[in-house]
């Protein structure tokens, strides 16, 4: 409280029971229990009553010199355990248990100074237990070291700790009168305050090297290397030295294959025996963990405690009495280190990992959550550089590791209560990299963002933070720009390249009445000279204009005509030099009338909309008073477009996914892998499913693409096995259900009709919802087309009247009829019509009836359906609760322990990389639930991921003593000899299932290899019988096999 002398305010603190009175006191209690509900002025009393909040005004001394900082004369050597108290005079008196009480006396006199004040030299110890660059103290150790008597926060030094001149000396402060103040914001005035302190005086080079380790453990790797690191020289030293975060840096180097690093790797492993050609690498890992590296002030006992309560920690200590009993054993049990790296393999998916990691964080054992992920990113680097030598593991074990320690590091902060401001959207590290870049005029940024990443919420945010800059957001799609205008800040102007293209010239066009929408071979090959006819001839011309609009030349030239195309036919021709003069000269012709500022009937002579932007482009537009242009979904873009933008005197920043390139048959490039970029950036976690889904989208880039950055997703929960059996029968019986939620994808337009008349047939009062709208899926033209199929007679006696122009041509004797517009389709490769020609073939006679149907039970809205059917070229961009994939995308025959037992070439790497995209595209629409195909299992167990789980072979076997391997035709028998085993989980399809079971180790050292010495001896398992696996193969591989 305070005291008066000499018109000066003077504090003391007050003892236990002069604060006991003042609890009881009217006055004393409020100020005590809710200080700052206390409004007192400067003459009150009672205003010494409240808390003070520290001015960071530092002292002056009599000459008129400012404090100096205590770093100014003693160096930092270790992390304090509490910040050195002012000293008083204190009586000390032995009590029990050597605890000491504090007597204080109150003298009034004026200060005396003593910067070494409250400096032990136990809070310099153990400074050797810095090994990553951190230390904690105990609790009880901290409770014995620095007990206080009564309500002071001021503690007596530890018995046998030695004071400055062999006492304590007695303070008195003086202070100036000033307003009581609470505390003044969040960060407790660090960073100034409104009236007593304009600038902060501290600044975070102030603080230990010790302390800023520990802030620093808390960022990611490519943060200490490309940021921290190149701050200063003592930053760097901090990052650089070999004790800090040596495993989490090691990873990251291995990965940026910095050649040291990979040899350093290479070299553990072959030196621990962890490679290829010994049968027990994964067991010599496990050993290998065993000499984890950690503090000495971390107990094996107290991790092992810890370990135990984890669900999987049975099965570890099986398998390490059963496989490893000559190792150490820590009280009894198993080495704790062992036991955690067999949870992390043993572990069933990304659940058991954080649940491990949560014991560890909670019990304290090893004292800092650095050094948890320390042990996880030396699991990940292991098991990273196992798979790149070709060990046959599974990727999952890397995966769910990798993701663990992702969400570690991109945790949302605690949530404050009561600031009275609105909740912050909390974004990753990626996504903060992305805000934190100030573009310039020259700079051109691209940000290769997964699916469902958010790019379009750090775009609106990027724009948010940057009021004073005027922003161009430009789109290929309509709805996309109208949808982004509602989210965009009023800095942000939101157009199609298309839509400025016709602001310029297309309108002209118009208004002529000379606009079409495409240009059609059909057209095309009215015009052209005689002997250079035919529709084959036509498409190749189309094609080069086509392929003209979209380039950035001048004018037409061979170089646009396609290199190959199919002849009459059906064989692929390559042209030769003459043709390509001639194909370009009548590209010329036709080229030459579309942009001629005249009226015309004829249509092939109507400019098309990517012809109107073409003309734009040769102008050279100058888009003035942008400073950024936004270019979304910068796979897709042609280089024509590319050029108008990149053209411009402003920043770039390119947004997309490399990987959702699914226009290339329009002439699309990847202009995220061909333009050149001043900065990079990665959004890889995406916000809208969780592990499971992530897990298979990941897989797929990985496997097919050869994608080295890895996707993942949130803490969400997700199912890809067909878990929900209620869901999916509910799917197969097309029943109702709620609206807007289920979502069947397909490769191409036959599959979506297809999937339409299963469910209506099912179920005739089955609501659907066409992606993209019924009246543009084509059913009047497929009515048409049957029309067309129907003899003449017919058609006149029934009144069938074909009303698309361009089917009723075919109508003409000299065009054919139904063959002729068969051949069309044929010679022309147009696929869509060769797929309306299937539809009617296949359903003939009930083709109105299904049209009709269809037209029926279609709804505007998809939330108002109970299925939502489309292609994942419409469905790109959207997002469904559960998607089911169909069976229509590019196909892995089997699995791939029988792809190699059978010596057949899954072609991944010939297939064209819009296929895998496609795919890719289809299964990372689902946010809870994907249905998966055969194919897409076999594509995973490319990958090592059979979905077999380990588990104790008494809980398997129940209370049969023997059980047959699930395997067909395999004799062997699951005996109790082997105290773990591995049993396949069930996987439902729409068409079929695949029942689980428990495998033998034979059949399990098929699938995954050195795993199955988990289990059993290699010798034993050597000596078991082999059973070749007959797989299902699709009915073509079949018969190509047979005949071979």
């Amino acid at each position: 409280m305070e005291t008066a002398s000499k018109g000066k305010a003077k504090r003391r603190h007050l003892s236990a029971a002069e604060c006991s009175g003042l609890t009881q006191s009217l006055t004393g209690s409020p100020a005590i229990t809710q200080p700052f509900t206390v409004s007192l002025h400067n003459k009150d009393p009672n205003k010494g009553l409240q808390p003070r909040s520290p001015t960071k005004r530092r002292r002056r001394v009599a000459d008129g010199r400012q404090q100096g900082l205590i770093t100014g004369f003693f160096a930092s050597a270790g992390v304090l355990s509490s910040s050195p108290q002012k000293g008083k005079n204190v009586k000390t008196e032995p009590g029990p248990n050597s605890h000491i009480a504090v007597k204080e006396e109150v003298e009034e006199r004026h200060v005396v100074m003593d910067f070494m004040e409250g400096i032990t030299e136990e809070m310099f110890k153990d400074d050797e237990e810095f090994e990553t660059g951190k230390f904690s103290v105990k609790k009880e150790d901290n409770e014995r070291d620095w007990t206080g008597a009564g309500c002071s926060s001021w503690a007596s030094p530890p018995p046998g700790s030695s004071s400055i001149n062999g006492h304590t000396e007695k303070e008195e402060e003086q202070d100036e009168e000033y307003d009581v103040q609470s505390l003044p914001d969040a960060h407790y005035g660090l960073l100034g305050l409104n009236r007593t302190l304009l600038e902060p005086q501290g600044h975070i080079q102030d603080l230990p090297e010790e302390v800023l380790s520990v802030i620093f453990a808390q960022l990611p790797a490519d943060d200490l290397y490309r940021h921290v690191s190149l701050v200063c020289q003592r930053w760097r030293g901090i990052v650089m030295e070999s004790q800090f975060l040596p495993w989490k840096k090691l990873y990251y180097r291995c990965e940026k294959q910095e050649e040291e690093a990979v040899k350093e790797v290479k070299a553990l492993l072959e030196d621990n025996g962890i490679v290829r050609t010994d049968d027990l690498c994964v067991l010599n890992m496990v050993r290998y963990m065993s000499q984890f590296k950690h503090s000495k002030r971390v107990n094996e006992a107290d991790v092992l405690r810890c370990v135990k309560g984890h669900r999987l920690y049975a099965q570890a200590e099986a398998c390490i009495k059963h496989r490893l009993p000559d190792m150490e054993t820590i009280d009894g049990g198993p080495n704790p280190w062992s036991a955690m790296a067999l949870i992390l393999i043993l572990a069933d998916g990304v659940r058991d990992i954080l649940d491990l990691v949560a014991r560890l964080r909670t019990s304290g054992c090893l004292l800092t959550l650095d050094r948890i992920s320390e042990f996880l990113w030396a699991m990940a680097t292991l098991l990273l550089a196992m798979r790149n030598t070709n060990i046959t593991i599974t990727n999952r074990w890397h995966y769910n590791i990798f993701y663990v320690l992702h969400l570690m590091e991109n945790a949302p902060p605690p949530l404050s209560h009561g600031d009275g401001r609105e909740k912050q959207i909390h974004v990753t590290h990626e996504q903060q990299q992305v805000l934190n870049h100030d573009i310039q005029r020259d700079h051109v940024v691209k940000i290769m963002a997964f699916a469902g990443t958010g790019k379009t919420t750090t775009l609106v945010k990027y724009a948010q933070q940057r009021p004073h800059l005027h922003f161009l957001y430009v789109s290929f799609n309509k709805s996309v720009a109208v949808q982004a205008n509602r989210s965009f800040p009023s800095n942000v102007e939101c157009r199609t390249i298309h839509s400025m293209a016709y602001k310029a010239i297309g309108h002209r066009y118009r208004n002529l009445g000379k606009l079409c929408s495409n240009l059609k071979p059909f057209t095309v090959a009215w015009v052209l000279p005689e002997g250079r006819g035919g529709f084959v001839n036509a498409k190749v011309v189309t094609q080069t204009i086509n392929n003209f609009c979209s380039s950035t030349d001048e004018c037409i030239g061979p170089q646009h005509v396609p290199d190959r195309y199919k002849n009459t036919n059906g064989r692929e021709e390559c042209p030769t030099e003459s043709k390509r003069k001639d194909f370009a000269y009548d590209a010329q012709n036709i080229w030459k009338k579309m942009t001629e500022l005249k009226p015309t009937k004829e249509a092939v002579h109507h400019i098309t909309h990517d012809g109107y932007l073409k003309l734009w482009q040769l102008q050279k537009p100058v888009l003035k008073n942008y400073d950024v242009i936004f270019i979304d979904e910068a796979q897709d873009c042609t280089p024509v477009i590319m050029d108008i933008l990149l053209s411009q005197s402003c920043g770039k920043i390119l947004v997309g996914d490399p990987h959702q390139q699914i226009y290339t048959f329009r002439g699309a490039v990847n202009a995220l892998h061909t333009v050149p970029h001043t900065h990079l950036y990665y959004l890889t976690q995406s916000f809208r499913f969780g592990c499971e889904i992530a897990y298979v989208g990941a897989t797929i880039l990985n496997v097919c693409k050869k994608v080295k950055k890895i996707l993942v997703g949130g803490r969400q929960d997700g199912t890809v096995r067909g878990e929900d059996n209620e869901t999916l029968d509910t799917i197969k019986q097309a029943r109702t259900q709620v609206g807007g939620t289920v979502a069947i994808l397909c490769r191409c337009n036959v599959t979506v009709f297809g999937e339409a008349v299963r469910l209506t047939d099912i179920n005739p009062n089955c609501k659907i919802h066409i992606v993209g709208g019924v009246e543009n899926f084509g059913l009047k033209q497929i009515l048409d087309i049957w029309i067309l199929m129907q003899p003449e007679q017919s058609r006149r006696n029934e009144g069938l009247q074909i009303k698309d122009p361009f089917i009723r041509s075919f109508c003409k004797e000299k065009l054919g009829g139904y063959a002729g517009l068969k051949k069309y389709a044929t010679h022309t490769e147009d696929h869509e019509l060769v797929g309306k020609l299937s539809l009617v073939e296949k359903y003939n006679k009930r083709i109105p009836e299904l049209v009709d149907r269809l037209y029926s039970r279609a709804q505007s809205k998809p939330n108002c359906a109970d299925y939502i059917l489309g292609t994942v070229h419409k469905s790109k961009g959207l997002e469904f609760d559960t998607v089911v994939v169909t069976d229509d995308f590019i196909k892995v025959p089997c699995s791939r322990h029988n792809l190699h037992r059978m010596n057949i070439n899954p072609g991944i790497r010939q297939a064209d990389a819009d296929e895998w995209n496609l795919l890719y595209v289809a299964v990372t629409r689902a946010k809870r639930t994907l249905y998966l195909t055969k194919s897409v299992s076999n594509i995973l167990t490319l990958a090592g991921e059979y979905f077999l789980r380990f588990e104790l072979t008494c809980t398997l076997l129940n209370k049969d003593q023997y059980r047959r391997c699930s395997t067909r035709e395999c004799p062997n028998l699951i005996t109790v000899e082997s105290p773990l085993s591995m049993h396949k989980l069930p996987v439902r399809y729409m068409d079929s299932t695949e029942e689980g079971g428990v495998l033998c180790a034979t059949c399990v050292e098929q699938r995954v290899g050195p795993v199955s010495f988990l289990l059993s001896p290699p010798e034993t398992i050597k000596f078991m019988h082999y059973t070749e696996e007959l797989p299902e193969l699709p009915i073509n591989i079949a018969m190509l096999l047979a005949l071979l």
